[in-house]
């Protein structure tokens, strides 16, 4: 027990997958249990119309009566039977109604009186006050409007696949993520040799793209649709600028960090520039850069998603996130979020091999020791 919580120490791979395995049951569980809707009476109400302060004067089966003062309130706890309420505002203006509440009748509203609801027929009338009655049956820790259930979510998928077309646009996702990297990535590696190698473009190119990292990506969308457009490829653009500005400092860093010994040894066996940057420069460099583009594969999906807000309909994964949004579906949000995860967690696994296969000579290293 103690190997656990040693810090720096280590644990078997089984044993650190058991943890994984059962902290993910642990958190669909506590996911389950926060959302899942328990049998609980309850009463929200609120004052229409009228002058405020307000006061509620309530009475129930079983000797229940409670006043609040306030424009609106909950009663929790409730016992199955009639509820009746008496509103008075601070004009002496009156009214009583009752709601009847049980696990049987399920939700229940009630407005009361019928005028107190706006309309063009009275809105030159004077509208009385009013009471807003909601009866919850059931009810969760954390409401379903905050949180939708794992059930739901799961349940939205369908609804997603075949109403909303989710793979195809997942793969929409997936060719602006690949086509964005493509480029962001072969020109992070030119500009970024060029002006770690070359002293003359190093003083004249660094400090400004440097600084350009601060430029936030979101503000200036509306230049790539005045540059590109809003189709595909200014999207493609958005995505590689985003990806370029954080990769050329780190192929430039990368470069810094070489061992000068390998450099001296290059020189010493009588190596061309040409041949130093193809047998020394090259395969450090892009043995370490594909560690750096594993973690921008993550931030990436942010940009994926910003830039697909522009013209959805097009579709993508960011289009449907903002749809169902508008239309509140919350249990589609994260359905599709979830998505993007599996999807992420697919991608690292995708470079974790590409690593293994490219820049083997790492892993000979390290089992070596």
């Amino acid at each position: 027990m103690k190997k656990l919580f040693k810090i720096g120490g280590e644990i078997p791979k089984r044993t650190s997958l058991i943890i994984e395995i059962a902290g993910l049951i642990f958190f669909i569980l506590l996911w389950w249990l926060l959302t899942h809707p328990f049998d609980s009476l309850s009463v929200e109400f609120n004052a229409d119309n009228g002058t405020g302060p307000y006061k509620f004067e309530w009475t129930g089966p079983e000797g229940f009566n409670q006043i609040t003062e306030n424009g609106n309130g909950r009663l929790k706890g409730l016992n199955p039977g009639e509820y009746k309420v008496v509103l008075t505002d601070s004009l002496g203006e009156k009214i009583e109604t009752s709601i009847n509440i049980s696990a049987k009748t399920g939700d229940t509203t009630i407005i009361y009186p019928k005028q107190t609801i706006y309309s063009p027929e009275n809105e030159n009338e004077h509208i009385p006050l009013g009471i807003r009655i909601d009866a919850v049956t059931k009810s969760s820790v954390i409401d379903k409007a905050i949180l939708p259930s794992p059930i739901a979510v799961l349940s939205s998928l369908k609804e997603l696949h075949f109403e909303n077309f989710l793979i195809k646009n997942a793969f929409i996702s997936i060719k602006l993520n690949i086509l964005g990297y493509i480029e962001a990535i072969a020109l992070s590696l030119f500009i970024g040799f060029i002006i770690g190698l070359v002293p003359f473009f190093r003083s004249l190119w660094r400090r400004y793209i440097d600084a350009i990292r601060f430029v936030p990506l979101a503000a200036v969308t509306g230049l790539f649709i005045a540059w590109f457009g809003i189709y595909m490829d200014m999207k493609v653009q958005f995505l590689a600028f985003g990806i370029f500005v954080f990769l050329v400092p780190v192929v430039v860093q990368r470069i810094d960090e070489l061992d000068k010994v390998y450099l001296q040894t290059s020189y010493t066996l009588g190596a061309t520039d040409w041949q130093t940057i193809k047998n020394v420069y090259w395969p450090s460099v892009t043995s370490r850069i594909i560690d750096d583009i594993r973690v921008l594969t993550a931030i990436s999906w942010t940009y994926i998603i910003v830039a697909e807000l522009v013209n959805t309909e097009e579709g993508g994964l960011g289009a449907l996130i903002f749809k169902a949004q508008r239309s509140s579906r919350l249990d589609k949000v994260f359905a599709i979020l979830l998505l993007i995860i599996l999807i992420g967690f697919i991608q690292d696994l995708i470079f974790s091999w590409l690593d293994k296969k490219l820049f083997a000579f790492k892993y000979q290293t390290k089992n070596r020791h």
